[in-house]
């Protein structure tokens, strides 16, 4: 049988690096990988196969005739920094290995947007370094998993050899509490031989320290991207001394970390929204919410005074006008995440004028990502009927200010330099 071409290798479910086709859709970019190629050959005029041709080269392989027209396509666009990169001897254990792995697609992308902005002399970021160092302590833990699955041992005695390796490396490598740790491997050991209700509960416990290991994995990456943010202002020259402390103590996304009451959740974007309404009066007063609305663009570009039905007044259609855009922005609030155009210009329109547009954009985006990431979760529950672990799971979404404590000399010592 001819061999089949695969773009990049199979994703594994293990979270302690996410699947990148996951992060490109709460980014926004649903299809992943596959969306991706698409669209570069209708934007390069390039034929490819059938969209879903391309999607089964991501996920399991396609024949070469296929493959070809796919390898012209990322040919086409990878600089050749980029393919020195891809060939370099760091990549070539990943390249060279035939198990499933998430830290390889992640190392691509971090490269190929460290080109996009930087010089190519430019050194690594946090981020950028951050991911280098979770890639490779996967990669280790997978080659472990693999030398225990050659001990020729019973299937049991490999599992749990599997779970006594994943303990101690879960407490060296993540700020996932112990009795989590413990209590989610123990009931993925006991699973298989559980029933009934005991089966739902040790399912939710697994299924809690899955989510706890993929929360661990963006916190750090939002730590990361904070001091980044912190030594570009910094270089920039354009942090006060007022705003500087603040980054400090609270990163960059410190004010709008999702909050749980044990009864509902409020997602990021809606705590960005607060903290911004409650800076852009004068007298120190929140912004009501209804007034938030109205800095919404207009429904699909339609005027009151150019677009209305026979027979209704410029006041009746500027009152169909307001309902549909606080609808909209009780959406968003809800989770639903904004088009990138509809976005852009509520920022413009909310965001007090001597502010920056752009960052302030940056962090727009960054609060509808991280609460798709949570919706996504949660529906991972929900799928699983899985109520009482979700509950007892979200409070673990409020701790990030946990994982920023962990930075906060370092974003000190680049604020000092």
């Amino acid at each position: 049988m001819a061999e089949r071409f695969r773009v990049g290798l199979p994703e594994t479910a293990f979270p302690f690096i996410p699947p990148a086709d996951k992060f490109l859709e709460y980014l926004g970019r649903p299809g992943g990988m596959a969306a991706i190629i698409n669209e570069l050959g209708v934007r390069l005029d390039k034929p490819l196969p059938d969209p879903k041709t391309v999607r089964k080269a991501v996920k399991e392989g396609v024949t070469p005739r296929s493959g070809e027209k796919i390898k012209e396509v990322l040919e086409s666009i990878a600089t050749p920094e980029m393919y020195e990169y891809l060939t370099s001897s760091y990549l070539a254990p990943w390249m060279e290995t035939s198990f499933s792995n998430n830290g390889l697609a992640w190392l691509c992308m971090i490269k190929g947007e460290h080109l996009r902005l930087f010089e190519t002399d430019h050194p690594e970021t946090f981020t950028e370094k951050f991911l280098k160092r979770r890639a490779e302590q996967e990669r280790g833990l997978l080659e472990t998993a693999r030398e225990i699955q050659k001990q020729g041992a019973t299937e049991s005695a490999i599992e749990e050899l599997w779970w006594k390796t994943l303990s101690p490396f879960l407490r060296e490598t993540t700020l996932v509490g112990d009795s989590h740790i413990d209590t989610g491997l123990q009931a993925a050991a006991d699973f298989k031989s559980s029933t009934g209700q005991s089966r739902g509960k040790k399912a939710g416990l697994l299924l809690g320290l899955y989510a706890r290991i993929r929360i661990d994995f963006y916190y750090h990456l939002l730590c990361n991207a904070s001091l980044d943010i912190i030594q570009s202002c910094k270089e920039d020259d354009t942090l006060d001394n007022h705003y500087g402390l603040w980054l400090v103590e609270n990163s960059f996304v410190g004010d709008m970390v999702p909050s749980f009451d044990g009864e509902a959740m409020t997602l990021p974007f809606e705590r960005l929204l607060d903290a911004w309404r409650g800076r852009i009066t004068r007298d120190g007063s929140k912004l009501p919410w209804v007034e938030v609305a109205d800095r919404l663009p207009n429904p699909y570009g339609l005027d009151a005074h150019q677009s209305r039905a026979p027979h209704q007044t410029v006041e009746e259609r500027k009152e169909d006008i307001r309902r549909n855009k606080k609808s909209r922005l009780r959406e968003w609030r809800n989770g639903t995440r904004p088009t990138a155009e509809q976005l852009q210009q509520f920022v413009r329109n909310l965001i007090p004028e001597d502010e920056n547009v752009p960052m302030a954009l940056t962090r727009a985006e960054i609060a509808a990502t991280w609460g798709a990431f949570i919706l996504d979760e949660w529906k991972t529950f929900e799928a699983c009927g899985l109520n009482d672990a979700l509950r007892q799971t979200l409070p673990a979404f409020e701790r990030f200010p946990v994982y920023w404590a962990g930075y906060k000399a370092q974003a000190a010592q680049i604020l000092a330099a």
